[in-house]
């Protein structure tokens, strides 16, 4: 059975709505934040810039954002998908450009706080002062995260383990070296955000009819497409029993990114 990792972004993707989104609509509203949107893709305006606008015009406490985020679905498929990957010990991590603060409560709503605060997320730093929402980014890349790192140092951490039990065998004069295992990193995302990390997953769940669907259809990379958390829970069950090969993805995967 190969060694599989779970990577995935949380707005849009666990979350149906962007979060963020619905906080910056409460700002400067929704026109105004797809008109900066435009503006971004067209090079007028960074993302950084943007980001600095919009998290600048929040007037809100943080119990004040919380409740406008309250109503925003979870992917029907998310918690059994969840448990799946708890009760096989399969690593999981929230790779997200939104905020730590607004991940961690929304979990919190739908897996309990103790379940929650194991998580590993990934985000952007904030607090709420005097209304005022204070953002430290992750990173200085376009989109404040660059959701490869992670992935990239997963590879290099199983890489060393790998070597490290080759080195393990050979100390202890076994006859056999220590075959390596088959590392298979999943990712699902929605956005332009998560391209980064779309181009080192071996897996790649692009929710259908959003950005990410589009622009892997439009650059040809290779992906699945996935309206629920079950199909990527049916996929990594394939992964465990055997039904499914990664030779038998990665055809599918192709077959995906040619479709017109």
């Amino acid at each position: 059975m190969p060694r599989i990792e779970v990577f995935s972004d949380f707005d849009g993707t666990i979350s149906l709505e962007d979060t963020g989104c619905v906080l910056i609509d409460s700002g400067i509203g929704e026109k105004r934040r797809k008109e900066m949107d435009v503006q971004v893709l067209n090079h007028e305006l960074t993302f950084l810039e943007a980001m600095g606008i919009w998290w600048g015009s929040l007037d809100l406490t943080f119990e004040e954002g919380l409740d406008l985020i309250r109503p925003v679905e979870i992917d029907p498929g998310f918690l059994n998908f969840y448990a799946h990957v708890q009760s096989h010990a399969i690593p999981f991590s929230i790779v997200s450009c939104g905020l730590d603060i607004i991940i961690e409560s929304y979990m919190g709503w739908h897996l309990g706080q103790d379940e929650a605060a194991k998580l590993v997320i990934l985000a952007n730093y904030a607090k709420v002062v005097d209304r005022k929402w204070l953002v430290t980014y992750l990173d200085d890349s376009p989109h404040t995260h660059d959701k490869s790192v992670c992935i990239l140092e997963s590879r290099k951490r199983f890489k060393q383990e790998m070597l490290e039990q080759q080195k393990q065998t050979l100390l202890a004069g076994e006859s056999k070296e220590a075959q390596a295992k088959e590392h298979v990193i999943v990712f699902c995302g929605d956005g332009i955000s998560d391209l980064s990390a779309a181009r080192e997953a071996d897996v790649l769940f692009a929710r259908k009819g959003r950005n990410l669907e589009l622009y892997c259809r439009t650059h040809k990379i290779p992906f699945l497409p996935f309206e629920t958390f079950d199909e990527v829970t049916a996929v990594i069950q394939g992964l465990q029993d055997a039904s499914l090969t990664m030779a038998e993805i990665s055809r599918r995967q192709r077959e995906n990114c040619e479709r017109e």
